[in-house]
């Protein structure tokens, strides 16, 4: 019952596919096979399924994978050829690791071994806790990812023919075979490839230090910035070892669930990760008017100076130095997590668009990301009208009650910098980051600072923390839980304190649930939650109001009291408690359905405000391409927790704690929104709906 479940949504995936149908009349389907099973049985893959007879799953047992492919799963299998085997072992020859094309000619065990488990553990991606398989037609637009890693914990991207769209490749380099793809078994599909699936284990680290040696790299002069900033050991960090220990041994394990009668599995990995949006050689050659090897750090720092950029940094040549010149400049470059070209826009369920029909662009959609060194605001910002990804984009919206939220114009000052993600870019994809060419100098000056003080920021929960992000937890393709320990067993984020253990910890992600969440992700905490948020900083000095989007859509929705402050050991408390079970179905909050007449709605916005309350906005639906918006929605609502003097260089921090007995209530926390005060008291032009 499943599979026939599996292959009508497969087929329905295809059919909707926004890529070229591909033609699967000649598909092949075995179902009284498993993976292993088929590749046993042809003779071309004979050598790889020796290799799979070989290799460990993991570290700590000895099942093989070819067991592993016998048993129950949701395994995609990149199964390359005898041939191909063959061709990488003389690429070996080539690059003087072995003497000849064969597995016999390595010079020692510990080598071979891991030319295998490269060959072997990149091969197949592990859908089994996400419960998912690809089929061609469900593999990612070009220069993406799958969603799911291999099994060797890398990411693999998809590479699209320009002049045949029913030819694919891998990382570039691995054609899947056009006859023996989508091949369908009992746990799994298999597409044959004619190269082994090799990624990359280059850190941004390791890379940029070798790039700081090759003036035609195309990132030469930004190496050698990085370098002299002294941030090299740090971009080379790769995983928390300690945490996927304590996981794989048990020390920390599920979660219990009551209230849905399941388990819930932590994270099994803490990875790290960084983003670099790096202007170009051929930038700085043409803006300093020198030949790339001539460019030095030093004509950089003083070309900065000479702009006024960072007027309050200290200008002289200690660059490790956080409060430099130069580190200001460089660190505005770096985000602590590693953004993949399909989450630099996240887009499920904002007004007018459906990922489940046509993927066209909407309304805008936006990330407002905190810099490495010193934290400071970076937007990232995609429309239908932009026509690709853009850094500090600020555009004039069509905001109003009636008006679509699309760009109505941009000036050519707040147009931002384009994002290139083409094939023949000079993007480079990294083990642990992902490194973006930009064409205009990236400064966060106070152009920057004013515009994003002129725009209300709301933020998903989840886009606040990086470790979201690094392990793929954020608007995921899938359903899936997380739970997370508290940090007195073991701290995961850096910026969420699990404050105690009598609690239970979730991240939801809520794809094809039907729950009314901007962007689908929500925090629910149960127990005698006590959970501390450091918040991202504010553009400029000012008065900012902070909400906290909420849904009564379950009746176990709790009370809590909410902390403010800089002080993260002495916050006091922003107003009463929060009732989570409180909306708009309450009537004394004076919610009503929209009505044609403006100026009455108007009023019962102000009547809202006044008990503490907004409606949900505007932007977002309860699912995606659905006509039922957070302002429509009886359930969704926002609630006013403060309004408070907030500086730029100061950290703020907002804390949620129980105040009830009973372990069943939750916190449910979906988004929050700053609003700066020239926003939402604006006696000419009042906040919108959006």
């Amino acid at each position: 019952m499943k599979r026939a479940f599996l292959m009508f949504a497969v087929a329905a995936a295809l059919f909707a596919s926004c890529k070229e149908d591909i033609d699967t009349s000649a598909r092949y389907v075995f179902k009284e096979h498993t993976v292993a099973s088929y590749l046993e049985a042809h003779e071309q893959y004979s050598e790889y399924v020796r290799l799979l007879k070989e290799q460990a799953a993991s570290d700590i047992t000895n099942t093989t994978v070819y067991k592993l492919l016998t048993a129950y799963g949701e395994y995609t299998c990149f199964a390359p050829s005898n041939e191909g085997i063959s061709k990488y072992l003389e690429s070996l020859v080539e690059k003087k690791i072995i003497d000849e094309p064969s597995w016999d000619a390595f010079p020692n065990d510990k080598l071979r071994d891991s030319i295998r488990y490269v060959i072997v553990m990149n091969s197949i991606l592990d859908g089994h806790s996400a419960q998912k398989t690809f089929f061609s037609g469900e593999f990612p637009d070009e220069n993406e990812e799958f969603s799911i890693n291999t099994m060797a914990d890398c990411k693999i991207t998809v590479n699209w023919s320009t002049t045949n769209r029913d030819v694919c490749y891998i990382d570039s380099v691995c054609e899947v075979s056009t006859i023996n793809r989508d091949i369908e078994c009992i746990n799994g599909v298999i597409h044959e490839v004619n190269y082994p699936i090799n990624p990359t284990n280059a850190t941004l680290g390791n890379t940029l230090h070798l790039y700081a040696t090759q003036p035609d790299c195309g990132y030469f002069v930004m190496a050698k910035l990085i370098e002299a900033c002294g941030l090299i050991d740090t971009l080379s960090a790769v995983k928390d070892y300690e945490w996927e220990k304590l996981v794989k041994t048990g020390v920390i394990t599920q979660v219990w669930w009551p209230l849905l009668n399941t388990n819930v599995d932590p994270p099994e990995y803490r990875k790290y990760g960084f983003t670099l949006f790096a202007e170009t050689d051929d930038f700085w050659a043409r803006t300093l008017n020198k030949e790339i090897n001539d460019i030095s750090v030093e004509d950089v720092r003083e070309w900065v100076a000479q702009q006024g950029f960072y007027p309050d940094a200290v200008n002289d040549d200690n660059y490790s130095n956080e409060d430099n010149l130069l580190y200001h400049f460089v660190t505005y470059h770096l985000l602590p997590m590693r953004v993949p070209v399909d989450k630099l826009s996240l887009h499920y369920n904002e007004k007018g668009y459906n990922y489940k029909t046509a993927r066209s662009v909407t309304i805008p959609v936006w990330q407002h990301l905190v810099t490495m060194g010193k934290r400071r605001l970076l937007r990232l910002w995609e429309s239908k009208e932009s026509n690709g990804v853009y850094i500090n984009r600020f555009p004039v919206l069509n905001n109003g009650r009636h008006e679509d939220y699309h760009e109505k114009y941009c000036t050519e000052e707040n147009e931002g910098i384009f994002i290139n993600t083409s094939t023949d870019s000079k993007l480079i994809k990294l083990l642990n980051a992902v490194i973006y060419p930009i064409d205009k100098v990236l400064v966060y000056d106070n152009h920057v600072r004013s515009e994003l003080k002129k725009f209300r920021l709301r933020y998903d929960t989840w886009e606040m923390t990086p470790e979201a992000m690094n392990n793929d937890m954020r608007v995921m393709s899938y359903f899936r839980r997380f739970s997370f320990t508290a940090d007195e067993v073991y701290q995961y984020f850096e910026d969420i304190n699990v404050n105690t253990k009598d609690m239970r910890f979730f991240l939801l992600n809520g794809i094809d649930q039907g729950w009314p969440n901007y962007q689908a992700d929500e925090v629910l905490c149960e127990g005698m939650y006590d959970v501390t948020l450091r918040l991202p900083p504010v553009p400029m000095n000012g008065i900012y109001e902070i909400r906290m989007g909420v849904s009564t859509e379950s009746s176990t929705r709790g009370i809590c009291q909410v902390y403010f402050g800089s002080d993260k050991d002495r916050l006091y408390p922003a107003g009463i408690p929060v009732n989570m079970g409180k909306g708009g179905n309450d009537p004394t909050l004076g919610w009503e359905k929209d009505t044609e007449d403006d100026d009455y709605n108007v009023e019962v916005d102000k009547r809202m405000r006044n008990n503490g309350f907004m409606k949900g906005p505007e932007y977002f639906t309860e699912t995606p391409g659905g006509n039922d918006t957070g302002r429509t929605l009886m359930k969704t609502t926002r609630r006013i927790l403060l309004r408070e003097q907030m500086d730029p260089d100061k950290v703020y921090y907002l804390r949620f704690k129980t105040v009830q007995d009973n372990y069943n209530k939750q916190l449910f926390v979906d988004y929050l929104e700053w609003c700066p005060k020239e926003i939402y008291d604006n006696p000419e032009t009042p906040e919108d709906i959006w």
